[in-house]
């Protein structure tokens, strides 16, 4: 208002035929925790969001970088808060922990664990969990794995796929040990690091960690090895709906999301 101006009269008035409706989300309401530092992983579950049926709603956690076994597990302690966050008087339908390597460490079943103690009875998964179960739908038991990580934390992640039953057979990582560094890679870097593997031995590509650019080249991957491409955030965000109980297809993001509901 200008200096001097008289208040308007200010009328509360009833919402038109009294009616009110649901928040976004009616059907699946997906929390997601995202590293500080990523900003690919809310990016990418926004562009996978079919309609306003489905609603996503993220809270930040800090992660010291660069990247180690001792960062994860401080981060650790810092999830049930990040959960509390995640609009407390909404409903949820699955929380998604959104870090690979940082699941890997700290193990599957203690992130759930974590998550459990802020929001009780709510469907949890990670990306590594998530790759295991998109893993299986699609039949791949036997992968070619491409990262972005250092040799360490990709050897942490080969034990989780290992653990879960899937085999990796062909390894390849860049040594990136920072989200920064990680969301500055090239999308068709892992297009051509796809191209160039030998995956006579694979059933399937896994391109692992939220923070890349890959769900954008899962297609052009898949074209151009004849195989199924999983993404950390293609896969995490599946298994949230799956377990959510969503069972249509979503189509853009490979052979996963168009149908292995």
């Amino acid at each position: 208002m200008t200096p001097g101006a008289t208040m308007p009269e200010i009328q509360q008035v009833p919402v038109p035929s009294g009616k009110m409706e649901d928040n976004y989300g009616e059907k699946v309401r997906i929390g997601l925790i995202a590293l500080c530092d990523d900003v690919a992983v809310e990016r990418d579950f926004a562009h996978m969001v079919p309609d306003d049926r489905v609603a996503l709603v993220t809270s930040r956690i800090f992660l010291e970088q660069p990247n180690s076994q001792r960062t994860f597990f401080d981060m650790a302690g810092r999830i049930p808060d990040t959960v509390r966050l995640l609009c407390p008087l909404l409903r949820l339908d699955s929380i998604v922990f959104g870090c690979t390597s940082a699941t890997s460490f700290i193990g599957e079943a203690r992130v759930t664990e974590l998550v459990h103690s802020a929001r009780p009875g709510v469907n949890v998964t990670n990306p590594g969990s998530g790759a295991i179960a998109a893993l299986s739908a699609l039949g791949a038991k036997r992968v070619s794995v491409i990262a972005p990580y250092t040799v360490a934390n990709m050897a942490n992640v080969v034990r989780m796929l290992t653990a879960g039953g899937i085999e990796p057979v062909q390894v390849s990582c860049f040594g990136l040990d920072t989200d920064m560094d990680i969301g500055s890679v090239p999308r068709e870097a892992y297009l051509d690091v796809a191209r160039n593997m030998d995956h006579r031995d694979a059933h399937a590509i896994f391109v692992s960690c939220t923070a890349t650019k890959a769900l954008d080249v899962i297609g052009d991957i898949e074209t151009a090895t004849g195989l199924p491409c999983v993404t950390s955030n293609q896969a995490a965000f599946w298994h949230a709906m799956q377990l959510a109980g969503w069972k249509e297809t979503i189509s853009g993001f490979g052979r996963l999301m168009r149908g292995c509901w």
